[in-house]
């Protein structure tokens, strides 16, 4: 596997990861997922990053561990007249 591999897995998971109101349960079940994915990553590429990994599923960093642009609100009050 190699990395494009790594991050359809983890888009896959990032539009799948639950939402505050899912039942728990159900959340415990998709982080325990998510760790069995990653082992699976971890036993075909000995350079992958776990770590780097988990952090762009939570959406901590881009796929590639870098920052995350910040989208400022066309809607935010900048002080500027329109």
């Amino acid at each position: 596997m190699i990395k494009k591999h790594f991050i359809a897995l983890a888009d896959a998971l990032r539009h799948r990861k639950p939402d505050k109101n899912w039942d728990p349960d159900k959340i415990v079940q998709w982080e325990l997922d998510v760790k069995a994915v990653a082992d699976v990553c971890a036993r075909f590429n000995e350079q992958f990053d776990r770590a780097r990994w988990m952090d762009y599923i939570a959406g901590e960093c881009g796929p590639c561990g870098g920052t995350i642009k910040k989208v400022h609100s066309p809607a935010r009050f900048t002080g500027c007249a329109v």
